[in-house]
């Protein structure tokens, strides 16, 4: 039986609250408010609370929060954004158990309800004389790649061992491997002219980005390495000869040495390509995260592994084909694990919470969170 009990009615009404803010990427102000607003009620408990900028267009900047314990710190992260939404109020449905919209937007469950129970984890602190330190991030921009975690540096936080609460999957699972993340963009500048009047002396830069396109690789490259182009620009109307077409893709892999392999072979394809006189194929690389793969005898690992066992779950570590903030915290020297938490069918209108294993994903971080204490401090009680 865990010693720490959770306040599931005050875990449930956080949910919902934050869950109603309207605030996708790059507009987070209202959860921002929100979490500044938590902390000026608790600042006299010794909360403490920091912003770190983005210099980004935003209106938001990450904020991290500190809580001075007994023992090693743990860094707990959660992210501020969602996927876009429309506008206005996001409204509820509650029915049966289950959180859900009234199928008009995403839930936005991810991230908020990763928030809520960082903040159950603070409140739960502070409820108990003897305590863990924590330390807590949460970031902006993450579903546009993790773009506020990376203005975070490791002179920032003391924890050796963190927890991302951005799990889509389920209660007793936690993502321990993630790949590597690159972007690409590729210019192709043809030559314009009167698609009528004088076809002769153009040349069509989407007939040369087809050709370049039909070359590259694509989908699943090899058990560890996915390729894809996601945006194609170009052209203005139909009686003139395009002279600009904008190809964006990305590379993602397991493995760093395929990676390189594979960005090779998309530089040479596309460099190499043979193009028309005055035409000519540009391309630039940003390198959106790094992979981790954390070890089962890693401090963070082995926690969350006895964690599930002591809670009657079966753990499960997975490799996930996504990336985030945990890439980012792992980048910097902070092994990172990314916690389950049961959501359903993220960033679509489907989207939903079940209460029951949001309420189970709660009892698990407690039993994280407070494990040094729980085995050093007899008054929070005993296995």
């Amino acid at each position: 039986m865990i010693a720490v009990e959770v306040n599931h009615e005050r875990l449930y009404t956080r949910v919902r609250e934050l869950c109603a803010l309207n605030a996708p990427s790059r507009h987070e102000q209202p959860v921002y408010t929100y979490l500044h607003r938590f902390w000026q009620e608790r600042k006299d408990q010794g909360l403490e609370f920091e912003t770190v900028a983005v210099q980004d267009p935003s209106d938001t900047p990450n904020i991290i929060m500190r809580l001075k314990g007994i023992g090693e710190p743990l860094l707990l992260c959660s992210h501020m954004d969602t996927v876009p939404l429309p506008p206005g109020p996001v409204l509820l449905v509650e029915t049966d158990g289950v959180l859900s919209t009234d199928g008009n937007s995403i839930l936005g469950s991810d991230d908020r309800a990763g928030i809520a129970l960082a903040l159950e984890m603070v409140d739960l602190c502070l409820e108990h004389t003897n305590h863990p330190p924590l330390e807590l991030v949460f970031t902006v921009q993450e579903e546009l790649g993790c773009i506020g975690s990376a203005y975070l540096n490791r002179a920032l936080f003391q924890s050796n061992t963190a927890i991302n609460l951005d799990g889509e999957t389920p209660v007793g699972t936690a993502i321990t491997s993630a790949p590597q993340k690159g972007r690409f963009t590729i210019r192709v500048n043809g030559v314009s002219a009167h698609a009528a009047l004088q076809p002769q002396l153009g040349q069509s830069a989407i007939r040369l980005a087809a050709e370049i396109l039909l070359k590259l690789p694509h989908g699943q490259l090899d058990p560890f390495t996915t390729a894809n182009i996601g945006t194609i620009v170009g052209g203005s109307q139909t009686n003139v000869v395009c002279d600009l077409v904008t190809l964006t893709g990305e590379l993602r892999s397991f493995s760093s040495e395929l990676y390189v392999s594979h960005r090779r072979l998309i530089d040479t394809l596309v460099t190499e390509h043979q193009m028309p006189e005055e035409c000519s194929a540009d391309l630039e690389w940003e390198e959106v995260y790094a992979g981790f793969s954390l070890p089962e005898t890693a401090a963070i690992v082995v926690r969350f592994k006895t964690a599930c066992v002591e809670s009657g779950y079966n753990p499960h570590l997975l490799r996930s084909a996504g990336g985030g903030d945990a890439n980012m915290l792992n980048s910097i020297g902070i092994p990172m694990i990314v916690f389950g938490m049961g959501m359903h069918h993220i960033h679509t209108t489907r989207e939903f919470l079940i209460w029951r294993e949001l309420s189970s994903a709660a009892e698990l971080l407690a039993r994280m969170v407070f494990r040094t204490s729980i085995c050093e401090h007899s008054d929070l009680g005993s296995n």
